[in-house]
């Protein structure tokens, strides 16, 4: 083992799932619940990996809008997800080939056009005796094979359920990627600082976070995963609109629950699988579930037009990556002149 990293655990799933397809699917789950003005409280749900459930106890404070500074907003959680996933990436790439980094940082970006549109990038920053051609070959590991950066990258259609006495199903499409003449206005970055395994610390605007992946993903389980950062960024961003301020102590408050799935084939094998979160569903409780009235529905209408976390996990995002190696900027190849991201060649899994 080298890095906390379980290269042959990893290994073994690779060919336990690659033989079983069912024991492949890993569902997700997360709720948020109002908890003070402007701010709720997120807790994640247990996992389902094939047949096995496993136990998530795990709470995310998220705010709604410019209060509560001292939680993540839920562009926020998308840059923690965004960060730590690529920093799994690439450790387990690295550890592969034998190289221990002193430091892996990753910092992600968001930028934001005065129309809504949202730019993604990361820079990675690796210290250590690390050689150049390794550090690529992690680069192009995160692209290929990391399930944030592709959740990013490609096109997701959320689906929402309002349940009320008449429930009302709604569908948001993604938009176009974006182009590249738009005019940024808005920039989100975060600090990513790798731990140990899959454990990384988080900064976002001063706020801290941590995030780890479970023990049956070869995680230490000491704080939520990345998948659940972006589930939580959703229901967060979701419930603001539906339900901005606390309910009086002792009244009903509105609740959103966020699910979604992995096919673990895809990040974690070699074969041709779908690699991002999929079949993302977005469930709103309002505070009163027997009126039938359009008003919980508009929310979520008002949330698929304007809300710019559900933008960034909905929307397909040319993601841009950057290399610094020991201080020093280290050119990386484009994805489509780069063959390592070829799915179709072995990989390690990130």
């Amino acid at each position: 083992m080298l890095n906390g990293v379980d290269l042959r655990a990893r290994r073994s799933l690779a060919e336990q799932i690659a033989e079983d397809s069912w024991e492949a699917q890993l569902s997700i789950g997360v709720a948020a619940q109002a908890a003070a003005a402007g701010r709720c409280r997120v807790r994640t749900e247990p996992m389902r990996l094939g047949s096995t459930r496993v136990a998530r106890a795990f709470g995310i404070d998220q705010r709604f809008g410019p209060g509560a500074a001292d939680c993540l907003d839920p562009v926020g959680s998308v840059l923690v997800a965004l960060g730590a996933s690529v920093a799994d990436s690439v450790v387990t790439e690295l550890s592969g080939r034998g190289c221990g980094p002193a430091l892996l940082e990753v910092l992600p970006c968001a930028e934001f056009a005065a129309d809504g549109t949202g730019r993604l990038s990361y820079e990675i920053r690796l210290d250590g005796e690390v050689p150049a051609d390794h550090a690529r070959r992690a680069v192009a590991a995160a692209r290929a094979r990391c399930t944030a950066h592709r959740t990013l990258e490609e096109p997701n259609g959320i689906k929402a359920v309002v349940q009320t006495a008449r429930d009302v199903h709604l569908a948001s499409p993604p938009a176009a990627a974006d182009g590249p003449d738009r005019t940024t206005v808005r920039r989100r970055t975060a600090r990513v600082l790798w731990e140990i395994g899959t454990h990384v610390l988080a900064e976002v605007d001063g706020v801290h976070a941590e995030s780890d992946q479970p023990k049956q993903l070869f995680g230490a389980d000491l704080a939520p995963s990345a998948q659940e950062y972006f589930l939580a960024a959703l229901a967060a961003e979701a419930l603001g609109f539906a339900d901005p301020r606390a309910a009086a102590p002792g009244a009903p408050a509105a609740s959103v629950h966020a699910s979604g799935r992995i096919d673990l084939r895809g990040p974690y094998s070699t074969q041709d699988a779908p690699v991002g979160l999929r079949d993302i569903l977005v469930q709103l409780l309002p505070a009163d579930p027997t009126r039938d009235d359009e008003s919980a529905p508009d929310a979520i209408r008002r949330w698929f037009a304007g809300g710019d976390a559900l933008r960034l996990v909905r929307d397909p995002h040319p993601i841009g990556a950057r290399l610094v190696l020991d201080g020093t900027p280290v050119p990386v190849p484009h994805p489509e002149n780069d063959r390592t991201t070829d799915t179709k060649e072995p990989h390690r899994a990130p």
